[in-house]
C-alpha cells in the first residue's frame, strides 16, 4: 500500500499496476544476503515487523512456506525466481543455498561480459516462458558488463470467474476518466451472489469477485464519489483491508465492470528510496551474507500486464534486481440487490484467500 501511494504521488492521474508478490520476492532475495543497516532498511520496507516477523530464521521459514503454498485448483499460478551470478564473482555458498531452498530460485553462473547478448536473450526467453508469453523483452539488448548478480522474480496468474459475465450484456457505457470526463468503454454486466461491504470511514464500497477453485478473488474498491479515489488510496492500510475482509457479507450484486488490457513498466529505485530503502543502492551497502564488501543494487525494474474479460483474468509481472560490485463464514444476506457500477476511478487487488497474500494491485484513473 505504501508502494501504491508512492507510485501514485509520482504519477498523479495515471493508472498504476504492479505485483506486490513479485516485488517483495525480489527484494526478499536481496534481504537474504543483507546485514546491518541494509538488512534493517529492507526489513522495514518489506513490513516484516508489521507481520510479527522479527527473527531472521523464522522470517526465512515464513517466506519458504508462503512460496510453497502455490497449489491452486482451477486457477493457474506460477511464481518463479532466478539468480544469475557473474562468472568468477565469489558469492557465498550459504546465500546460494538460501535462495535455492527458500525461494526455489534457479542459481546460474554466466559471463555477462563475453556472452551479454546471449544471456539477455536467455533471460527474456525464461521470462516469456514463465509468464506464458505475456511479458517479453524485460532486458532487451543486453546487460552492462559490470553486472555482478541479476535477480528475477516472475508471477503469472490466470483465473476464471465462478460466474462468468454474459458477453451479450457487454456494451459501451460511460466511464468517467479522472472522475469528470465521460468516455464510452466496453463494460460487462453480471447479476450474482457475491460478497459486498462498505468502508464508511473512506466513503467507499467493495465487492469480492471469486475465481473458480475458491482460493483466489478480485476485490474491487469503488469510492462513492467520482473523485474520491485519492481519499480511498491514502486511507488504505493493512488493518483497513483486514477489517473489510471480516465484515463483508453475501448478497445479490448487479455488477458492471469495464473490460480492459494494460501494461505498465517502472523503475523502482527512486520510489524505494522514498520508502526508506537507501543504503542498498550505495557502495556502503551491507550484502555481506551474499558476497564480500562492495556489492550493491544498481537497478530495480518492474513490468506488469493484465487482461480482464467476461471469462476471467490473466495477469503477469516480473521484477528484476541488478547488482554491481564497486474472513468470517457466510452470513445471512440482506434481501436487497446492491448496484455496483464501476463507472469512475477505482482500485482493485487480486488476493490469495488462504495466505491473504496480495498477488496484484491496480489503480485505474482512466480507460
Amino acid at each position: 500500500l505504501n508502494l501504491l501511494r508512492k507510485l501514485s504521488s509520482t504519477r498523479p492521474g495515471c493508472n498504476i499496476f504492479f505485483s506486490p508478490s513479485s516485488v517483495s520476492a525480489a527484494l526478499a532475495m536481496v534481504y537474504a544476503g543483507a546485514g546491518g543497516l541494509t538488512e534493517a532498511e529492507l526489513s522495514a520496507t518489506l513490513g516484516h515487523a508489521m507481520m510479527g516477523l522479527t527473527d531472521r530464521t523464522a522470517l526465512m521459514s515464513a517466506y519458504k512456506r508462503l512460496l510453497a503454498e502455490n497449489q491452486y485448483q482451477d486457477v493457474a499460478l506460477d511464481i518463479a525466481n532466478a539468480v544469475l551470478i557473474r562468472k568468477n564473482f565469489l558469492v557465498l555458498d550459504g546465500y546460494k543455498m538460501d535462495v535455492a531452498d527458500v525461494f526455489k530460485a534457479n542459481v546460474t553462473s554466466v559471463d555477462f561480459a563475453r556472452d551479454g547478448a546471449k544471456v539477455a536473450s536467455e533471460i527474456d526467453q525464461w521470462v516469456k516462458q514463465k509468464t506464458k508469453g505475456k511479458i517479453q523483452n524485460i532486458v532487451g539488448g543486453g546487460l552492462p558488463e559490470d553486472t555482478a548478480m541479476f535477480l528475477i522474480s516472475a508471477v503469472y496468474f490466470k483465473g476464471t470467474w465462478v460466474t462468468r459475465f454474459d458477453s451479450a450484456k457487454t456494451m459501451p457505457r460511460p466511464f468517467y476518466n479522472h472522475g469528470t470526463e465521460s468516455s464510452d468503454r466496453q463494460t460487462m454486466e453480471l447479476m450474482s451472489e457475491m460478497k459486498f461491504g462498505r468502508l464508511d470511514s473512506l466513503s467507499s464500497r467493495a465487492v469480492e469477485i471469486p475465481y473458480k477453485g475458491d482460493r483466489g478473488s478480485m476485490v474491487v474498491l469503488l469510492p462513492d464519489s467520482n473523485t474520491g479515489l485519492p481519499r480511498l488510496r491514502d486511507g488504505l492500510t493493512a488493518e483497513v483491508l483486514k477489517e473489510l475482509a471480516d465484515m463483508m457479507w453475501w448478497t445479490t450484486v448487479e455488477l458492471r465492470l469495464p473490460k480492459f488490457e494494460q501494461v505498465k513498466e517502472y523503475t523502482f529505485v527512486p520510489i524505494l528510496q522514498k520508502l526508506g530503502l537507501k543504503s542498498v543502492f550505495t557502495v556502503d551497502a551491507d550484502l555481506s551474507r551474499a558476497a564480500d564488501p562492495g556489492l550493491f543494487v544498481s537497478d530495480v525494474k518492474h513490468k506488469a500486464m493484465i487482461e480482464v474479460s467476461e471469462e476471467g483474468t490473466v495477469t503477469a509481472a516480473v521484477t528484476t534486481v541488478r547488482t554491481v560490485n564497486g474472513g468470517r463464514g457466510r452470513s445471512i444476506a440482506v434481501p436487497q440487490i446492491r448496484r455496483f457500477h464501476v463507472d469512475h476511478p477505482f482500485l482493485f487487488y487480486i488476493r490469495d484467500k488462504v495466505t491473504n497474500r496480495v498477488l496484484f494491485m491496480k489503480e485505474i484513473n482512466h480507460l
